[in-house]
């Protein structure tokens, strides 16, 4: 049984149980997916980046790009597997990007980049939020601006976050890949960036 497969089956019985209609089971099975597919994920990108030596560095990217993208959407590969060797290939370089960058920043480049960084995101999250998929569609024009108020709240949050965290060497490690999780969920939501995976799908075997 796949993953989608499993996932539309337990929303199934949850609508039958919480007399949901049609629109929230549909929904339910998708949230269902997004989160047994990033469980996955999450647990394949711990052990290859524990692996490599970036565990922290990596982590960090997932977790903030996941965390935006619960309210940002944006697109995604055609078939599960797909999603998986994109996702995890795409976390460690960029997680291996921030390990060997954050050495060569002082803490004025860096305040300088998140500075930079955060308005790029911003600007376009404000553009281009929420990306829907045929998945999961934005079905109102209330709840396409529910979504964007939240992407940009959290964009806001990240800004905050990272402003903070330069000031502390502990946590100073960790700015940078905040950073580029968040530009990475953002370019999601982008006309290019569904150019880009839709490449990628191609890529791994999708359809044209």
């Amino acid at each position: 049984m796949s993953l989608h497969e499993l996932s539309v089956r337990c929303a199934a019985y949850l609508a039958r149980e919480l007399e949901a209609d049609r629109i929230q089971e549909n929904r339910m099975a998708f949230g269902l997916e997004l989160f047994l597919g990033e469980l996955i994920k999450l647990i394949l990108v711990i052990m290859i980046s524990l692996l490599l030596g970036i565990l922290p560095e990596v982590l960090t990217v997932t977790l903030a790009a996941g965390f935006l993208r619960l309210a940002s959407g944006g697109e995604h590969c055609t078939a599960y597997y797909r999603c998986l060797i994109g996702g995890i290939t795409c976390f460690l370089v960029l997680g291996g990007i921030a390990h060997f960058l954050y050495p060569l920043l002082d803490r004025l480049s860096l305040l300088l980049a998140v500075g930079t960084g955060s308005l790029i995101s911003a600007v376009l999250l404000y553009m281009y939020a929420p990306g829907d998929t045929a998945n999961k569609p934005i079905n109102s024009d209330e709840e396409k601006a529910r979504f964007k108020r939240w992407s940009l709240t959290i964009a806001g949050l990240y800004f905050v976050l990272m402003i903070t965290m330069t000031t502390m060497l502990p946590t100073k490690i960790l700015v940078l890949p905040i950073l580029i999780g968040m530009l990475e969920q953002t370019f999601t939501v982008t006309p290019w960036g569904y150019r880009f995976i839709h490449r990628v799908d191609r890529f791994l075997g999708g359809e044209p």
